[in-house]
């Protein structure tokens, strides 16, 4: 019998005292049932599933049973879907694996009904719990490779977002960790509490244009040009935030700019974007232009650090990523990957 009576309680934003007083029965009797040490009566049942406003079988179910999961993401609009499963703050969660992820193996296959922002998963019989990783550095992808390949054996999904919905999902408790990307040099910035920081790495962030760069741009005065199309980052990334810093600076209306309000979310899709011509040039990482055999034009170096809470430090999955982090290996495969600077990899910045 599989127990979800930790997930609900946390999810309900209650203690193993307050659950057990507003259930009438003991803090040892909510103890053991959450550790699985013994099964409900049928009175105990009703009893925790009234108080957490849910169903019996929500909270305890066969471990072949479908589950009812809260639901992190965009669910695609056709079920059923394929799913990742995570545990983050005592709460097992599902993302749909779509996008950069669609590839990897799923968890479980999510039915699309459900209430409360929940959706009903049927898990697979490999199903695991995974590490989630939010960021924008193509890096991650790798890093979570190397993270599946340790000896911990904890799977790993990368979520890309730009800086600001990946600090946003690390609050909102949907991942792990995030990445972050700023301008390289010392660490000035503010570190919320219970939060760690890691360096992955520093790189190049610059205009990723067609091999040979046809159209002859030389800098940011160029995208003013009739003849050039931009494809820009999202709002909130730090490449939008370094591509305004720069119009400004060089006096660069944007409503002079074609395609600035043209989106996609990543490097890899702006890279995406100028190898097949939807697009001139766009912002972006120096590998991501490596990758895909396009011209590149160094702006800026720019340093991206993980972030991750020092509860998970003292984890599996926590200790599985910073030993995957500092490995000598994962060094080596970055430096080959894409021009990144390794000396700090592995770091405690803060």
């Amino acid at each position: 019998m599989r127990s979800r009576l930790k997930e609900w309680r946390v999810l309900r934003g209650m203690t193993q005292q307050q659950l057990a007083d507003r259930a009438g029965v003991s803090r040892q009797t909510v103890g053991g049932l959450e550790s699985g040490e013994y099964g409900p009566g049928v009175d105990v049942a009703l009893r925790l599933a009234r108080t957490l406003a849910c169903r019996v079988e929500d909270l305890f179910a066969l471990s072949d049973e479908e589950q009812l999961l809260p639901l992190r993401g965009v669910a695609p609009t056709v079920a059923p879907y394929r799913v990742a499963l995570a545990e983050i703050g005592g709460v097992v969660l599902a993302r749909p694996l779509q996008g950069l992820g669609q590839l990897a193996p799923a968890d479980g296959i999510a039915a699309g009904e459900g209430r409360e922002g929940l959706v009903r998963i049927a898990p697979l019989p490999s199903a695991g719990r995974n590490l989630f990783v939010a960021g924008c550095d193509p890096a991650l992808g790798l890093l979570c490779g190397h993270v599946e390949r340790a000896p911990s054996h904890v799977g790993a999904r990368w979520w890309n977002a730009g800086n600001g919905e990946a600090r946003a999902q690390l609050r909102r408790k949907e991942v792990h960790a995030a990445a972050v990307h700023g301008p390289a040099g010392p660490t000035s910035a503010a570190q919320a509490d219970g939060i760690a920081r890691f360096r992955v790495g520093n790189w190049q962030l610059g205009f990723i244009t067609a091999a040979g760069n046809p159209k002859g741009l030389t800098g940011a005065h160029d995208l003013a040009r009739a003849d050039v199309r931009l494809v820009n980052r999202e709002v909130g990334s730090g490449a939008r935030d370094l591509l305004d810093r720069i119009l400004t600076e060089q006096g660069v209306a944007t409503q002079s700019v074609r395609g600035y309000h043209d989106e996609v979310a990543g490097h890899l899709e702006v890279a995406a974007a100028v190898a097949l011509g939807a697009a001139d040039v766009g912002i972006g990482h120096a590998a991501a232009a490596a990758e895909r055999g396009l011209g590149f034009l160094p702006l800026a170096e720019e340093a991206c650090d993980l972030l991750l809470s020092l509860e998970l430090l003292q984890q599996r999955e926590g200790l599985a990523l910073i030993d995957a982090l500092g490995s000598a290996a994962f060094r080596r495969d970055l430096s080959a990957f894409g021009p990144y600077d390794t000396t700090r990899t592995g770091d405690r910045i803060v």
